[in-house]
């Protein structure tokens, strides 16, 4: 039986607290799927672009009910813009409607196959629904974007300790997330890692590399 660590204990604490925290996009724009690729964001009309802010508003707000009728009505208006769809996914899951967050979010990275905080997201809901490679494939799908993606490495390290049992890839993850963010309860969870890896006699050179970048422009 895998021994449970006083980290796991920690972690599997934090994780109980569902949902965690997302970003709420601030533009209903897509990006390019790729960098080497040229292409023209979609571009939203003056009235969809008030619509858009004040929705999004309502979503800070944690209005959710309101939140997700606005945002439901963009996704109409202004299908292939990913933010609006990654918006529209979150009010539905604050709003626990968990299988309609799922094709939001489908849909949003089916306009925009890099955007970033869809595919953490689709990992989230992967990990509560048991299929741990699938979040372990969107989660390092939002590692490859353009800039870094502090969330993505910290949910990485969370699955490959607690549920994976992969000790060496969950402390290269939880060093990426502390140099991005300098979270001081990151020291602790590596120093209780380490533990873990010197009673296991391993060593930090067996730590894959990995390309640590996301999109993180919507």
């Amino acid at each position: 039986m895998k021994r449970i660590s006083g980290l796991s204990l920690l972690l599997l604490s934090a994780c109980a607290q569902l949902p965690p925290s997302q970003p709420v996009i601030d533009t209903p724009v897509t990006v390019p799927e790729a960098e080497t690729v040229v292409t023209t964001r979609p571009q939203l009309t003056a009235e969809l672009q008030q619509q858009f802010t004040a929705a999004k508003q309502l979503l800070l707000d944690k209005d959710y009910p309101a939140a997700l009728s606005q945002f439901n009505q963009l996704s109409k208006q202004a299908p292939e813009a990913g933010g609006i769809w990654y918006n529209l996914a979150l009010a539905q899951w604050y709003s626990g409607q968990t299988d309609a967050a799922q094709l939001s979010l489908q849909q949003a990275v089916d306009v925009a196959p890099q955007h970033s905080d869809s595919h953490n997201l689709l990992g989230v809901l992967a990990r509560q629904r048991g299929d741990m490679r699938a979040a372990e494939r969107h989660f390092k799908q939002a590692l490859a974007g353009s800039e870094p993606y502090a969330m993505a490495h910290k949910n990485l390290a969370f699955l490959y300790e607690l549920y994976l049992g992969l000790p060496l890839q969950a402390h290269y993850h939880y060093q990426q997330y502390y140099q991005l963010t300098q979270d001081e309860q990151v020291k602790l969870w590596l120093a209780l890692l380490e533990q873990e890896l010197d009673s296991q006699h391993l060593t930090d050179s067996a730590v894959p590399a990995a390309t640590l970048q996301e999109n993180g422009n919507d």
